[in-house]
């Protein structure tokens, strides 16, 4: 199986490799050492690398290229891709503009964590033909310095950006047709099926294109892990060690990577990107755009699917929520066999579903917002961006004559699964413009949840912020300026620096 490295016009073979090999791994064993791993986990940037994938765009197919986290892609799901890392970007003596702007502006610092951002500004590069600092944040959101020294790795970005247009293309643009031809040609294979043979035990990988190949090959290993991206799946294997027999990458099959638009509903295919299902979403909840800066970085959302994160059932998940609060429902598929279920009684347990064995998420369905509905969310975390939540709140709120006439609210990270909250629901509605709203709220909430402490947050304190959390709800739905620190804008803070 191949992908296409770098600058080598020659695909590469990726060889026989165990599936459960990382991206980072697979680079490091083959001596491209310029991609470093810092924490194993999508946290830092410092594996950061970018993959270029076949796309279409208003019926013509075009190469798009995007930051990932190395340290939690497996290297299988590379396979017909381009993936480019910091030694591919130099042409002999030449260095590429993001890299000649980092020396230009003094942007590397220790240099552990400079191969990371290099390569996010190459992203940024191919991507971006204008930049101001709100793209540069998002650009550079997965990305920490260990030397704090981020103003010149920002001043970086917008030299190579602002010089752009008179630099001479590079490799990548220059030989775009050649690549395109190359990455056609490597995909034209249905399906990737793949076994490895460890210690005398085989370990299986699978990559279907297609649904009805997808569901032959559940039929035929029912008891098989399903992943998509995998950056949170992935953990398992680089945090926990854990090695698994079976692995079906479902990143590929075309009917799960759709967006349905229709008339009452937003149907997303459960394999479909947070990075490339936002526009849609946020076209009608312009709410959610604040809270998706928040969600994580920018490759993790390049990689990270809605229906992945859902299938993990984990209880601080922040997407959840804000689902089971907009009424959304799951299309669940097992074989030829398709039901629907409510997303707030697909969680029976921590990290337990209502999936049965060898049935899977086909598609998320959203019903299109009323005209008088509202969506709040508030994302309690000790970091701004690209962190776990202690808690996660959605408010769902349909209004008459400026006052709730229903509301749907939901918490994360207040249970062992992702939780509706029927009983708070009910306080908003009978107190939303009382004084006493949030100590009625704080009793409806600890009668109805079980909150656990953990080291992001005691129990008393997620109670009493949840508490306060309704309160502020309240208070946007009355009119009243309440701050809402995810709408910052740092571009003040660049200036003064």
């Amino acid at each position: 199986m191949y992908l296409l490295l770098n600058q080598n016009a020659t695909p590469t073979e990726l060889g026989a490799i165990n599936p459960n090999t990382t991206v980072l791994q697979w680079l490091r064993n083959n001596n491209l050492v310029g991609t470093k791993e810092g924490c194993a986990a999508g946290d830092c940037g410092a594996c950061t690398a970018v993959v270029g994938e076949l796309v279409k765009r208003n019926n013509k197919q075009v190469i798009r290229y995007k930051s990932i986290n190395t340290c939690i892609a497996l290297a299988n799901s590379m396979i017909g891709k381009h993936l480019v890392t910091v030694e591919g970007l130099a042409e002999g003596e030449n260095l590429h503009p993001v890299q000649q702007a980092m020396v230009t502006e003094n942007g590397s610092q220790c240099g552990f964590c400079t191969p990371g951002f290099v390569m996010s500004l190459f992203a940024m590069y191919h991507n971006e033909d204008k930049l101001n600092i709100t793209k540069i944040n998002e650009g550079l959101s997965g990305n920490l310095c260990r030397c704090t020294g981020y103003k010149p790795i920002i001043a970086a970005a917008f030299s190579a950006i602002n010089e752009k247009a008179n630099n001479a293309a590079d490799y990548y643009v220059k030989n775009q047709t050649k690549i395109k031809q190359t990455l056609a040609r490597l995909n034209e294979d249905q399906n990737v099926c793949l076994s490895y043979k460890n210690n005398g035990s085989a370990i299986h990988y699978d990559a279907p294109k297609s649904l009805k190949d997808l569901e032959k090959v559940l039929d035929n290993n029912p008891k098989a892990i399903i992943l998509a991206g995998g950056t949170d799946l992935n953990l398992e294997i680089t945090q926990s060690t854990k090695e698994f027999d079976h692995i079906i990458n479902i990143s590929q099959v075309q009917e799960l990577n759709a967006i349905n638009d229709e008339k009452s509903k937003l149907e997303i295919g459960s394999a479909v990107t947070y990075q490339d299902a936002s526009s849609s979403l946020i076209k009608y909840w312009p709410e959610l755009e604040s809270f998706l800066h928040r969600f994580a970085s920018l490759p993790i959302k390049n990689w990270a699917t809605i229906g992945g994160n859902i299938a993990n059932a984990s209880p601080i998940g922040d997407m959840p929520p804000v689902l089971i609060a907009l009424e959304a429902k799951l299309k669940l598929r097992k074989k030829s066999g398709v039901r629907s279920v409510r997303l707030e009684d697909f969680f029976i347990g921590y990290k337990k579903t209502a999936l049965e064995e060898g049935e899977f998420i086909e598609s998320i369905t959203i019903p299109k917002p009323a005209t008088k509905e509202r969506l709040i969310t508030h994302k309690i975390s000790k970091r701004y961006e690209d962190d776990i939540s202690a808690v996660c709140m959605a408010m769902n709120i349909s209004l008459h004559d400026n006052q709730p006439k229903s509301v749907r609210i939901a918490f994360g990270g207040m249970s062992d699964t992702p939780q509706r909250a029927e009983q708070l629901e009910q306080v908003l509605l009978d107190y939303w413009d009382k004084e006493e709203l949030a100590q009625k709220a704080y009793s409806a909430l600890k009668e109805e949840f079980s909150p656990f402490s953990d080291v992001r947050a005691s129990a008393e304190y997620r109670l009493q912020v949840s508490a306060n959390l309704v309160r502020k709800s309240a208070l946007e739905i009355k009119g009243e300026a309440v701050a809402n620190l995810s709408e910052t804008n740092n571009e003040s803070f660049y200036m003064e620096a």
